[in-house]
């Protein structure tokens, strides 16, 4: 178990760009040792035409802003995500992720993680308690430093979807993603089942796919019905960690929700993948109550909360 106090930066600016920077720079001393000479930003295309439920470039050049700062800059950033979209490419057309490459101060590579070519394959488990192999990128697996770079939205199995889910879900397979749910089809997925078996499968890969930093952009949040949804919260605030749960955890906290009610973190808590209980975690810059809001929960938040199953818990990593 983890003990010790880590930190998160809690920031909230002018802009977004601005924002993503000075979280980071709160941490900055946590931070610089997981660096590496390739680093990976990998945010989140949860649709190609629906900004505000995707990662901001902004948010983008605020981490590249930060990079720059260091004693010792990468030598190149990979832009890396699966999205949901029409042609590969789309979203990073869309939202004007093109111009990283063109304006960066160093080397930028987008890199669209359903063009992926090689693949690692680990077990998780579905709703009958059957097993299932689902597909990991290397590309991802070989970087020696991810970022999630992710947007603070509410969500419909796992209450909040941050920086952690953001990097294990937008990095599998994109045939693969609703197994992890326990069930063959979207159309039948049913709490609260999934969200005993999904909390569980995160931590499955939790111990392949966590990122090294974690980010939330909670500049436009969206709450009710996500990840997906229409209901949106202008809100200003960014939280970075170099321990990806700690930045969920506060920044969960900060839009209403008890960090440890949350299964996925609750079990990271468990197993020592991170830290989720706030009592372990310094925040700097501004305190959580400074920026607190209350983020509407998606209608089925009561059945998401339903995720401690003793028989599911059976099938955590030991």
């Amino acid at each position: 178990m983890i003990s010790h106090r880590v930190r998160v930066g809690l920031a909230r600016e002018n802009d977004r760009r601005t924002n993503v920077f000075t979280a980071l720079d709160l941490v900055r001393d946590d931070v610089i040792p997981k660096l590496a000479e390739r680093v990976m930003l990998k945010p989140n295309f949860f649709s190609s035409t629906s900004q505000v439920t995707s990662t901001h470039v902004d948010a983008v050049w605020g981490a590249i802003d930060f990079l720059r700062s260091v004693p010792n800059p990468p030598s190149e950033i990979i832009v890396a995500e699966g999205g949901n979209e029409a042609y590969s490419g789309e979203a990073f057309d869309n939202y004007g992720y093109r111009t990283l490459v063109s304006d960066a101060p160093f080397p930028v590579r987008l890199v669209d993680l359903n063009q992926e070519e090689r693949w690692q394959e680990t077990t998780i488990v579905l709703a009958d308690g059957t097993p299932y192999s689902i597909r990991m990128p290397c590309t991802v697996l070989d970087c020696p430093c991810t970022i999630s770079l992710a947007v603070a939205k509410t969500h419909d199995v796992c209450v909040a979807t941050l920086a952690f889910k953001n990097m294990v879900m937008g990095a599998l397979h994109r045939g693969d993603r609703v197994m992890m749910h326990g069930f063959r089809s979207h159309k039948t997925r049913e709490l609260p089942r999934e969200a005993e078996v999904l909390s569980v499968n995160l931590m499955r890969l939790a111990r392949y796919l966590t990122p090294d930093i974690g980010v939330i952009d909670g500049t436009v949040g969206l709450e009710g019905n996500g990840p997906g949804g229409t209901e949106f919260v202008s809100w200003g605030v960014a939280a970075a960690s170099a321990d990806a749960f700690a930045a969920d955890a506060v920044m969960a906290k900060a839009m209403g929700f008890e960090p440890l009610d949350l299964g996925w973190l609750a079990y990271a808590q468990q197993l020592g993948y991170g830290v989720g209980n706030l009592n372990e975690i310094e925040v700097l810059g501004l305190d959580v109550a400074a920026v607190q809001t209350r983020f509407k929960p998606h209608e089925t938040t009561d059945q998401q909360l339903q995720w401690r199953s003793p028989e599911f818990a059976a099938h955590l990593p030991a």
